[in-house]
Formats: C-alpha cells, sequence, structure tokens
C-alpha cells in the first residue's frame, strides 16, 4: 500500500569538507543523539522518509537528528527536530464493490 511522502530536508552545512550526511531517529520520549539508531542519507538535504532503507515506518512520535560528515570521517554537532508526528498505516479500503 502506497504510503503519503514524508520528506525531511535541511539546509546544507556550509563547510566546503562535508560529504555526506547522517540522520538519527529516536521514538519519543527518548532523546535523539549519536546512540540513536543512524542512517546515512548520502549527500542530499532532502529525502523521502519512506524510502531509506531499514527505516521504521511504524505511527509514533518520533525526535530526529542530522549531522554532516567529512570524508575523514568527522561529524558535526546534531540538528533536531522533536516530536514528529509520523503517520505511515494507511486506512482500511472500502467495503465491496458493486454494479447494479
Amino acid at each position: 500500500m502506497p504510503v503519503a511522502e514524508r520528506i525531511l530536508s535541511f539546509p546544507a552545512s556550509p563547510s566546503p569538507d562535508v560529504v555526506g550526511y547522517n540522520l538519527y531517529v529516536a521514538e519519543a520520549p527518548a532523546v535523539v543523539d549519536y546512540d540513536s539508531e543512524k542512517f546515512d542519507l548520502g549527500n542530499v538535504t532532502t529525502v523521502d522518509l519512506a524510502t531509506i532503507s531499514g527505516f521504521t515506518t511504524k505511527d509514533g512520535t518520533y525526535n530526529l537528528g542530522v549531522s554532516a560528515y567529512d570524508a575523514a570521517g568527522n561529524e558535526s554537532s546534531l540538528s533536531t527536530i522533536d516530536d514528529v508526528v509520523m503517520d505511515f498505516v494507511a486506512p482500511d479500503p472500502p467495503g465491496q464493490i458493486t454494479i447494479t
């Protein structure tokens, strides 16, 4: 079943040596930090959350954080957003179709 897009976007880091971004996810009320579940977004600043391999498409409230990283593996501080409500469950279909 298709689900509505949940687009995450953020401004690019101004650092010239950035090669990608990590997304960290914690189910609220847990605080998002570097120990939270991590997803490598690559070098993009906009992504549909439902298309991230391994990302949960479970309903709930989440805290998200994004960091930038360079080729040496150095990682920035997290930019965060709290209490993001995710609704990935589609409604039940209508009843049996009939033609009279």
